[in-house]
């Protein structure tokens, strides 16, 4: 009688379960949720893309806008080429280097700070603030760094005796090259670092206690415990800072412009020179749509290696909540984490018992312990804070006192004058006038402006298509409709910025701050989405399933009970809004023209395009006003900025 009540039972909630599943699929209130999200990506953005593949098919004629139909004759002709071929090799070059360092060093740079000692937590906030830079304020920093005549490194090389004569390393193609390489490593490592350090907070601690009383070293356990069970981050990591070198472009406008030669032109460069400096728009974009096929092709790996799929989604929604109360659900636990990273709980068991005795005695092993956390934790801070305080101490320079030679790091007399030139422009020092410095308030301006919007809109309609996401992630439609929203942010920013460029210029949204608005939302809405989902995955349904109980309708449960349970998740994807949109710059760099609407970051970059003597001291000031406030943002809110980050990369 028992066995035939709980086989009753089972069958009525199978078909509870089934008749649920029916009505999900055929419920439309997520699909019209996502509805405007979804509208403000694939039109903005989906527009564009068949504008641009158009526009590869024809070619223009500027003098009379003659468009003449030519089918594939641009691809034809760019692939045999051999700047083609030697850009595409460098491209190839620069994301396989940069992205096996950043990773190596972004795993070691985690591992030191999951260790206990003291300023633990200071020393995570210090870790972001390269990655919370600019890459044109990034870049005009090492660029200085690196100059064959003032540079701070020849400088220093001189004063202690290294070298006799300054060094252009910008000047060899192939140090200029990898120095590039080293600065991006510098700039995105940093990310890495910390997506890989809330993994490993996350992970069980029991795991490495049961290795270490088996007797098991700190080495076999990070290869058999802690590299299995970061797999999953790391390969996240590897496809987007895969994409994310092969897109790289503001390092090489800031540092190099593709040279010297064309030593430095990688894919991204080449496109953008064929469009914007020969007026080649079809040539152009037939390059930078070729540079969209890898990304493509990254993004659909991503989409297999981590949107879970409809029977795990299922698993998980069925599996009990595991505590450490009973010695069952422990080892379910165990059971659970050997089929995440790869192996199973006797495998776990069978780590090997270490049967020598140590090489070294306890009490040295320990101090030599201690002494290499003591070097790695001053490493990872000059690595980190160094080049940005050498920033602010040019910003405090007279700009005679940075172009002396010899060059040197002894610094002249401090000074504030180079912030009032830029604040309170009314020329510069030695009675010369800069304009550019006249423009650095009003380009802080268009990007508090810019930043705060694009904010506020990918906030109102990124949490609500988090929500529908979140709640229907049975339905196809919305599977799929989310899959190609991450299609969409994996398309390189150079192939969409000259139809951008043309198809805002027919609508006078060129030099307009709407036009930035429109275009960075396009951008990182989808970004934003997804990290509201991730967050949302955590919450349980039962939240808004008591509020409808209550008489709540389905949007008032969303504004009331789950939108400020969720204000975590806003808080890092807000962040993660503002600092994206904030640093952004080849969209702002074609797509302004006056200073009315251009940001900072076209801002500083203007220093470049005429420098004399008289503004460097304000460029670098303008530079350190620029950092300001992301690296403000990011020491205060990184627990956000890293857990929202985090959950939507792993729970997509």
């Amino acid at each position: 009688m028992a066995n035939t009540s709980l086989g009753k039972v089972s069958t009525d909630a199978a078909l509870e379960m089934a008749a649920l599943q029916r009505h999900e699929r055929r419920d439309w209130f997520p699909f019209f949720l996502s509805l405007p999200a979804l509208l403000v990506v694939f039109l903005i953005i989906g527009v564009p893309l068949v504008y641009s593949v158009v526009l590869s098919l024809h070619r223009i004629n500027i003098l009379n806008k003659q468009w003449i139909f030519v089918g594939l004759d641009n691809y034809l002709q760019i692939l045999p080429q051999a700047e083609f071929i030697s850009a595409l090799e460098r491209t190839t070059y620069f994301a396989t280097i940069t992205v096996a360092v950043g990773l190596v060093l972004g795993v070691a740079m985690a591992l030191v700070l999951n260790m206990n000692f003291p300023g633990r937590g200071l020393l995570r906030g210090v870790v972001l603030i390269p990655w919370a830079m600019a890459p044109v304020t990034v870049g005009v920093l090492w660029g200085w760094i690196f100059d064959g005549s003032y540079g701070a490194l020849n400088g220093l090389l001189l004063d202690l005796g290294l070298i006799d004569r300054p060094i252009h390393w910008l000047g060899d193609g192939t140090a200029a090259f990898n120095l590039v390489a080293l600065v991006y490593v510098w700039n995105q490592a940093p990310l890495t670092a910390l997506l890989v350090l809330a993994n490993l907070q996350s992970m069980p601690e029991n795991l490495h206690k049961a290795a270490r009383i088996d007797g098991a070293g700190g080495v076999r356990r990070f290869f058999s415990i802690t590299l299995p069970w970061l797999r999953p981050v790391l390969l996240l990591i590897l496809i987007l800072t895969t994409i994310n070198s092969i897109m790289a472009f503001d390092l090489f406008w800031t540092m190099t412009r593709g040279g010297p030669g064309s030593a430095t032109t990688v894919f991204s460069w080449l496109g953008y020179s064929y469009a914007f400096q020969f007026l080649r728009f079809a040539e152009g974009a037939a390059i930078l749509y070729v540079l969209t096929v890898p990304c493509l092709l990254l993004a659909w790996a991503y989409s297999k290696l981590f949107f879970p799929s409809v029977e795990s989604q299922r698993a998980a929604a069925v599996s009990p909540d595991f505590t450490w109360t009973h010695r069952r659900e422990v080892e379910s636990l165990v059971d659970e984490l050997g089929a995440k990273i790869g192996t199973s709980r006797e495998s776990l068991a069978r780590l090997p018992l270490s049967d020598r005795s140590p090489m070294l005695p306890p009490r040295l092993r320990r101090t030599l312990g201690r002494i290499a956390l003591a070097f790695a934790i001053v490493a990872i801070f000059i690595w980190s804070v160094g080049p940005f305080l050498w920033l602010v101490v040019m910003s405090l320079q007279k700009s005679a006192d940075l172009v002396r030679t010899p060059p040197t790091v002894i610094p002249g007399p401090l000074t504030l004058v180079n912030y009032r030139f830029v604040l309170f422009p009314q020329g510069v020092a030695d009675g010369q006038s800069s304009v550019q410095a006249t423009r650095v308030p009003l380009g802080i301006v268009n990007s508090l402006i810019v930043a705060v919007c694009v904010t506020v809109i990918n906030l109102v309609l990124g949490s609500i298509a988090g929500y529908a996401y979140s709640r229907a992630a049975r339905s196809r439609l919305m599977r799929g409709t989310l899959w190609a929203l991450m299609l969409t942010r994996m398309t390189p920013s150079l192939a969409l910025i000259l139809p951008f460029f043309l198809v805002f210029k027919t609508l006078n949204l060129i030099d307009t701050r709407t036009g930035l608005v429109i275009a960075y939302c396009s951008l990182i809405l989808p970004l934003a989405i997804w990290m509201m989902k991730g967050y949302l995955d955590g919450l349980p349904p039962n939240l808004e399933k008591a509020a409808l109980v209550d008489g709540c309708t389905r949007l008032q449960a969303i504004r009331k009970i789950v939108l400020p349970v969720a204000r975590p998740g806003l808080v890092a994807a807000g962040i993660f809004c503002f600092l994206v949109s904030w640093n952004e710059f080849i969209f702002a760099l074609i797509l302004t023209g006056t200073p009315a609407s251009q940001t900072i970051p076209v801002t500083i970059a203007g220093f470049l395009v005429q420098l004399r003597f008289y503004d460097y001291g304000p460029m670098f000031a303008a530079s350190v006003l620029a950092v300001i406030p992301p690296v403000i943002i990011a020491l205060a809110f990184q627990r956000y900025l890293v857990r929202g980050m985090l959950s939507g990369s792993l729970k997509g």
